[in-house]
């Protein structure tokens, strides 16, 4: 039976990876900031990398997918930044933590929970590529998802010296009909896929995965999305 962990499973995305995944032959853990009402065959894990260092997981699962389903653009302190005048410190470094250090710092604690042939993959988003960005704007948004490819890239060449089929990716879900994207929705002029629709989509590239795609980031259409 396969073993995958969902961190974030809470949010639209995660919530919809759940349902993609849930079969008989997959077993399902599932890391949010509250319990969520779940099926009892699913593992629940109350666990938020915004307030907690540890997290209370068995070090003798081996996961074969581990999905980090969680990231920051806007909440009720902090909104993306049109122009310098609107850079804040504070909001900085809730973008860097959430989007980049906590998925690491919480990474680093899984080691024990990887094997040979595990994927992992990071929500990143195409306005992280710095050959693509043609607006500007949203400076700790951008730079903090940046950030994430860099530590991607890190991520798989320091674990294939450990673990020589271990595959590590970026994944831009889309734009998505959910609480991050809704306020600036208006905006878009390309389709806006539902959470489930979207998670079919990743679903369908992650189970194409090979060691020539790790290090990478990708879209849900499995075209590469350039540094």
């Amino acid at each position: 039976m396969k073993q995958i962990l969902i961190i974030g499973g809470s949010g639209a995305i995660g919530s919809a990876l759940i349902s993609e995944y849930d079969n008989n032959d997959i077993h399902i853990t599932v890391t949010s900031r509250k319990k969520q009402n779940l099926d009892p065959h699913i593992n629940q894990i109350t666990y938020d990398y915004d307030q907690q260092d540890e997290i209370n997981l068995n070090g003798e699962i081996k996961f074969d997918l581990i999905i980090f389903a969680t990231g920051h653009l806007h909440n009720e302190h902090y909104k993306p930044e049109k122009s310098l005048k609107e850079i804040d410190k504070n909001a900085f470094q809730f973008s860097y933590h959430i989007n980049c250090i906590a998925p690491l710092i919480l990474l680093r604690q899984l080691t024990n929970n990887l094997t040979d042939h595990t994927k992992i993959v990071f929500l990143s988003a195409r306005v992280g590529s710095i050959s693509e960005n043609e607006l500007g704007g949203w400076y700790a948004y951008r730079m903090s998802k940046a950030a994430l490819n860099m530590m991607i890239k890190n991520l798989s060449i320091e674990l294939r010296r450990k673990y020589k089929n271990i595959i590590v990716c970026g994944m831009h879900p889309g734009t998505v009909d959910s609480k991050l994207s809704k306020p600036y929705s208006g905006f878009v002029k390309h389709e806006i896929f539902t959470p489930s629709k979207s998670a079919a989509m990743l679903k369908k590239v992650i189970d194409e995965l090979s060691l020539k795609h790790s290090g990478k980031t990708y879209d849900y259409a499995f075209q590469e999305i350039a540094y």
